[in-house]
Order: structure tokens, then C-alpha cells, then sequence
């Protein structure tokens, strides 16, 4: 996607940025003073260390801009799964965790809880007050690994977490009493809230 790199561009100045957090810059007759850069003007096209308060107020309108429809946009997009998947359970197949997507006050998508069938769980959920996570560990590529507390010591047939010839035991779902289960017709579900 081409056009987001695109307009990155044309709303972050690198320069202005270090200057402004450094506190290495003089406001001073309508103009920006550059204590120890140079940057390219993008109206008069060559490096000066002054940058004229027009040319600054567009970089920041448009930065405004791009933030305000990137923040839309992902505000729309973590609503859209609230139809589809408030309060369905997936599945993992090898260990057979459950997956609920947990959802905000105004219905956005989250975070996640996964259950695992040996009492144990991994959490991952974000809101105002900060994000908080439990059992799981960030990769230095980005993805997520889940800790997933004991493996069975023999395990049977139903998972690696299961010991032989016991029930698997995913754990409650927090603040109620349900308890999610592994169906025997391999489709998601809805538990019963209440």
C-alpha cells in the first residue's frame, strides 16, 4: 500500500521532530529557528535552518489529518467485530485452546482471552486506564506465543495438556460462572450469558 507510506512522508519531518523534542528550536518573527539543523524547505526547495510559520502550520494541519482518519479508521475497524464475534469461542486444534475476543464499554474490539483445557488461560486486553496482559509473550517479529502452564505429565489423547483418561478443565470465564467447553461438533459457539 503504497499511499500510506506516501502520506507518512508528507506528515513526518524528521528534523522539525528531533528539533521540537530536543528542545533545540527559537520561535521567534513568524518563524521556526533551527539551532543545530538544516532541513529542505518544501515551499522554497532548498536547506535552510528557518522554517517559516505557514509552512509549519501545513505540516501540522495535515498531520492532524492523516492521525485523525488513521485513529477513524481504526476505531471502525475494531467495531466491525462486534456483530460476528462478541462472546464466540474459536479454536486451536493441536492444544485445544479456546479463543473469546473481549470487547470495550462501547463495543470496539479489545483484546483476547484464550483457555486452555488444563485450567490455564492467556490474556491480552487494552483500554483507557492501560493495557494488561497475562501468559503470553510478545516476539521480537511482532507475533504472540502463549504460555500455557503445565503440560500433561501423560498425556491422552485429547491434548498435550490433558493427563490420560481425565476431563479437560478450561477454567471460568472471569466475573461469571460459564465455563467454556470443546464442542463435539468442531464449529464455533455462543455461550449462554445468563
Amino acid at each position: 500500500m503504497p499511499g500510506i507510506a506516501e502520506a507518512l512522508t508528507g506528515v513526518y519531518d524528521a528534523v522539525i521532530r528531533n528539533a521540537v523534542y530536543h528542545p533545540d528550536y527559537i520561535l521567534h518573527e513568524q518563524r521556526m529557528h533551527l539551532r543545530k539543523s538544516q532541513r529542505k524547505s518544501k515551499n522554497a526547495d532548498y536547506f535552510s535552518p528557518v522554517v517559516e510559520f505557514g509552512e509549519l502550520a501545513a505540516l501540522i494541519k495535515d498531520t492532524f489529518a492523516f492521525y485523525t482518519a488513521l485513529f477513524s479508521l481504526y476505531d471502525r475497524c475494531r467495531r466491525s467485530f462486534t456483530a460476528s464475534f462478541k462472546n464466540v469461542f474459536l479454536h486451536d486444534l493441536h492444544y485445544k485452546g479456546i479463543l473469546e475476543l473481549l470487547f470495550d464499554n462501547g463495543d470496539g474490539l479489545a483484546g483476547f482471552r484464550v483457555y486452555w483445557p488444563n485450567g490455564s488461560y492467556g490474556e491480552y486486553s487494552r483500554a483507557e486506564s492501560g493495557c494488561g496482559g497475562q501468559n503470553i509473550e510478545f516476539n521480537p517479529d511482532g507475533s504472540i506465543n502463549f504460555m500455557v502452564d503445565l503440560y500433561a505429565s501423560n498425556p491422552g489423547m485429547f491434548s498435550p495438556l490433558v493427563e490420560r483418561d481425565t476431563s479437560p478443565n478450561y477454567p471460568l470465564c472471569p466475573g461469571t460462572n460459564l465455563r467454556p467447553y470443546w464442542p463435539d461438533e468442531l464449529a464455533a459457539y455462543k455461550l449462554a450469558l445468563g
